[in-house]
């Protein structure tokens, strides 16, 4: 996995990568948590997760694209973390909706309708949503938005684990990676895009029992990633 990272022209990781790193993986820790808690029915801890995990989320792409109105660019992060809980909601749907409707607080979702009833997940009508939230986060940054309908194929790939999920978050990331960073040539979008993969292989691995050692696994990957992003922005 990552031991055939290509490397990056860069030094160690800054303080200043290390911190964006954390941020980062803290979101991804919250949106984990929060799906955690909805599973077992802790609504109230669900919300306060997702709220963590929103904010660390706007806070990460206000790091990404400083170039975007901070405002702009927070609620883009927003919207992409809105998203991927809504990603959430339809992998474990099943689950959720055993639990009688009237026991579901529709505000610890972002799915509209908590009673509708879907027959797979690969049919589940919410993939529209996912790509129209993503399609937001594209406008909000003035991004190519075929990243909306890639990003939400990885996911629901991903969900799915078809062994191609890596080449459509590849494809996904590197579109990311050129709007954030338009100078950088096509050999360093690429790699940086084999880090953001490398990185969602090692958040797999997390078993969310120890926040700290979850981050600790994928820390290095993401600080050198984020050091060589803003080196070229």
């Amino acid at each position: 996995m990552t031991e055939h990272l290509p490397g990056l022209n860069i030094s160690s990781p800054s303080p200043r990568a290390t911190d964006a790193a954390k941020t980062l993986l803290r979101g991804f820790h919250f949106q984990d948590r929060r799906e955690d808690c909805l599973k077992a029915r802790q609504f109230d801890a669900a919300q306060q997760a997702a709220t963590r995990a929103i904010d660390l989320m706007g806070q990460s792409y206000q790091l990404e694209f400083p170039s975007v109105p901070d405002t702009k660019a927070y609620e883009a992060g927003e919207l992409f973390m809105r998203a991927l809980f809504l990603q959430d909601e339809i992998e474990n749907w099943a689950d959720f909706s055993s639990c009688p409707e009237a026991d579901l607080p529709t505000e610890a979702f972002v799915t509209a309708d908590t009673g509708i009833a879907v027959r797979s997940i690969d049919a589940d009508p919410r993939w529209d949503d996912v790509r129209n939230l993503l399609v937001e986060v594209c406008r909000r940054l003035e991004m190519d938005e075929e990243f909306a309908t890639l990003q939400t194929r990885f996911w629901w790939y991903h969900g799915q684990k078809r062994t191609d999920w890596q080449t459509i978050a590849f494809r996904a990331h590197c579109i990311k990676i050129r709007r954030m960073v338009p100078r950088a040539d096509d050999r360093t979008v690429a790699n940086l895009a084999r880090y953001f993969v490398a990185g969602v292989e090692t958040h797999d691995e997390w078993n969310r029992a120890d926040v700290d050692h979850d981050i600790s696994m994928a820390l290095d990957v993401v600080s050198r990633y984020y050091e060589q992003i803003f080196d070229l922005i």
